[in-house]
């Protein structure tokens, strides 16, 4: 597996650090479970890092040389890819093990992963993770600088050659399947296969509400609306603030979390300038008292927020997948959602929550009262149920192996398990 700029083991939340991360350690660690040998590599983007980790017997992460060994933009990335591709492969000849198919995660690693088969001989499966020229739809809606258009142009150019070059591309909801499909103009001619997102329901699962709330130390009568992710503009973060105005006139108790953030001072730096905009939202709208900052918190810890929360929020502009809305429902707690890509095939509005439209903090108002007047007990057996049914790793791991095995050669044999 290859994950460019995403260590699958960096800590949650921080600057460009989210659903890939959660989602490549996953995959990796319960298809380990089924018996698959994983070795994980990714830039090594810290030097107290170390640079072999071993989880498992099943399961390795390798820390790639590429760069500086401290925070580098993803959007930057494209300098050292040559680096990174060429230092895999150093790698993989140096370990001599003969892997079975390479899995790439977001456009860079699809290119390392193309330039890499060439070598290897094996099929590349490609998942995205986010789709270029989607997301340049939606800069160009909300927020758009000429001088990214020579970058979004390289990015769909190379996106579209790994879609017609990969031996198949993983979508992660029906929704991206067509997204997919029309945006490189595939017209049916390539094998993408329908896998979602899962969540880990060993972690994620329903608690009492006021025992959560008393851990966390908030109020027992409070309207708790929670938000989980990065703390960046296109997250909505800022729509959701000024949804809060007409929340309150309503449920005058309700109170905003926000978890997500970076520990670094680097990291900080970096989310400054959202921060202090999101600040000015606050101060302007008097949303002070009604407003709590909660920093990063271990996927660990996480269960007891969204067990504590009467509901969850998702306000992107634009959303891939999303895994925050699993991890939600799996605690059974609804999740009120941005209208727009797999967040319109995760929740059920009137059964798991509701969907927004997208950048409308009046709708997103409408559809939070609602869900926090229908109460959170109205949704929670159908959150838990339709996670368990569709998003569990483990059955999503055993789909995977079952793809796997359509793909892989069978007339040669693997040492892949010898480590």
């Amino acid at each position: 597996m290859i994950s460019d700029h995403a260590d699958p083991l960096a800590d949650i939340g921080s600057k460009e650090a989210g659903g890939q991360n959660i989602y490549v350690y996953n995959l990796a660690r319960f298809l380990a479970r089924e018996g698959i040998f994983v070795d994980i590599f990714t830039r090594w983007d810290r030097k107290n890092k170390k640079e072999v980790v071993k989880r498992n017997h099943h399961l390795r992460i390798f820390r790639v040389k590429a760069g500086p060994k401290k925070y580098f933009p993803r959007d930057d990335f494209l300098n050292i890819l040559p680096e990174f591709t060429n230092n895999i492969q150093k790698k993989i000849e140096k370990e001599n093990i003969k892997y079975d198919l390479v899995h790439t995660n977001y456009w860079y690693s699809g290119i390392a992963g193309l330039e890499l088969i060439k070598k290897l001989q094996i099929p590349l499966i490609h998942v995205y993770h986010s789709i270029g020229k989607i997301r340049l739809e939606t800069l160009r809606n909300f927020i758009f600088q000429e001088n990214e258009l020579d970058f979004y142009e390289k990015r769909i150019l190379s996106e579209k050659e790994i879609a017609k070059n990969s031996s198949a591309v993983i979508s992660t909801s029906p929704v991206e399947k067509t997204l997919i499909d029309k945006a490189f103009g595939l017209n049916g001619r390539q094998n993408i296969k329908v896998i979602p997102i899962g969540v880990n329901l060993d972690i994620f699962k329903p608690f009492d509400r006021n025992s959560c709330r008393k851990k966390i130390k908030q109020d027992l009568d409070s309207d708790i609306i929670l938000y989980v992710g990065r703390l960046e503009w296109r997250k909505g973060i800022g729509t959701l603030l000024y949804s809060m105005k007409d929340v309150l006139k309503k449920f005058p108790k309700a109170k905003l979390l926000i978890i997500g953030g970076g520990k670094t001072k680097s990291e900080k730096d970096i989310e400054a300038t959202e921060l202090e905009r999101q600040q000015k939202i606050i101060n302007e709208l008097g949303l002070g008292e009604s407003v709590e900052y909660l920093g990063p918190i271990s996927q660990k810890e996480l269960p007891q927020y969204y067990g504590a929360a009467d509901l969850c929020v998702v306000p992107s502009y634009y959303e891939p997948f999303g895994i925050v809305p699993l991890e939600s429902m799996a605690c059974g707690t609804p999740v009120v959602a941005s209208k727009t890509g797999g967040l319109k095939y995760t929740v059920l509005p009137g059964k798991t929550g509701e969907l927004s439209a997208v950048r409308d903090h009046d709708d997103l108002a409408k559809k939070i009262i609602q869900v926090l007047g229908k109460g959170k007990v109205f949704y929670s057996k159908n959150c838990v149920k339709r996670t368990r049914q569709l998003f569990s790793w483990q059955n999503i791991a055993k789909s995977y192996v079952s793809f796997f095995e359509e793909l892989r050669r069978p007339d040669e044999d693997s040492n892949v398990g010898t480590f």
